[in-house]
């Protein structure tokens, strides 16, 4: 038995907690865990340091995100954290659990619970708990909607470079359980708010080319997001649209989380720019990575460039 599902069974209250700004592959294995805990009869909360994202109110049961009943938990599960400040205001819940169980597919580091599954090589999380929930006979059309929710966000809807045979054999398996592929399509891709597509307007407006053209990078400021009506945690996706330019190698995202306060997101056709984000502290990915940085908005972009100069000489 998976020491997980060990701890599952022993815990008689549950906590799952996903990064800050959550996205499509956290909130599916999130939700996928307490579907799961669930039948088992347990009591489990399932939240994150962040609303949910508006993009995402179509999840099932996306009404109990983020409501907490209890101090304290006897098995805190994190998904999808490369590092422990991912957690955020969670942490009191983390320290006082009884047992603590990590599940990442990011890079750099072992996982930071009494349990831990992470594996770098992994397309995303919603891999990783096919990978834990397949042997336990418990996936059906419920669960299989999540994990298919994650697996096709965090492949960019099977079309980034991780997208491997065993992605595309998940995603059939996924597809068998009764993961209703088209239905999840629609949601993620063909249901965009009119807010979401006037604060895409304006960042394909903002965007700027720099290093012949081989750097592309939108920059979402706070007034940006006031205008549209739309919170930091609305901006999953931006980030492709500077990836997708002919020519363009690195796609860069700058957000304003707080004054002088950005989020930075990487993409990149070749370059690791997992290093890039090493620089300022953050991680990932080789090819799909982040971290934050300080400053007034044109001293993070002098920034950003000049560490990718930097690591393009190392």
């Amino acid at each position: 038995m998976n020491p997980i599902i060990g701890a599952i069974d022993r815990a008689e209250s549950i906590l799952i907690i996903g990064h800050v700004r959550p996205d499509g592959d956290c909130l599916g294995s999130a939700f996928a865990l307490r579907e799961y805990c669930k039948r088992k009869g347990k009591i489990v909360d399932v939240g994150s340091p962040s609303p949910l994202p508006e993009s995402y109110s179509f999840i099932r049961y996306s009404e109990v995100f983020n409501r907490i009943t209890r101090k304290s938990y006897d098995l805190f599960i994190a998904v999808d954290c490369g590092a422990r400040d991912r957690i955020g205001r969670m942490e009191g819940f983390y320290k006082s659990a009884k047992e603590t169980a990590w599940i990442d597919h990011h890079r750099g580091h072992g996982g930071f619970g009494d349990h831990n599954i992470v594996d770098a090589d992994a397309s995303s999380t919603c891999e990783l708990v096919f990978d834990l929930l397949e042997p336990t006979g418990e996936i059906d059309a419920v669960i299989a909607d999540y994990l298919y929710m994650g697996l096709s966000t965090d492949t960019g809807h099977f079309m980034h470079s991780n997208t491997t045979p065993k992605v595309l054999e998940t995603a059939y398996k996924l597809s068998l359980f009764g993961a209703d592929t088209y239905g999840l399509a629609t949601a993620l891709y063909r249901s965009r708010s009119r807010k979401k597509t006037e604060l895409i307007a304006k960042s394909i407006e903002s965007m700027r080319y720099y290093l012949d053209g081989k750097v592309a990078l939108i920059a979402v400021t706070a007034e940006m997001l006031e205008s549209v009506g739309l919170e930091a945690n609305d901006t999953e996706g931006l980030i492709d649209y500077a990836i997708a330019v002919k020519g363009v190698e690195i796609g860069v995202s700058i957000c304003e989380e707080k004054s002088e306060e950005f989020k930075v997101s990487f993409r990149s056709r070749g370059r690791n720019v997992d290093e890039i984000a090493k620089v300022f502290g953050g991680g990932g990915h080789k090819f799909a990575s982040g971290c934050r940085i300080f400053g007034l908005k044109e001293e993070v972009i002098e920034k950003i460039l000049k560490a990718v100069r930097d690591t393009d000489e190392a």
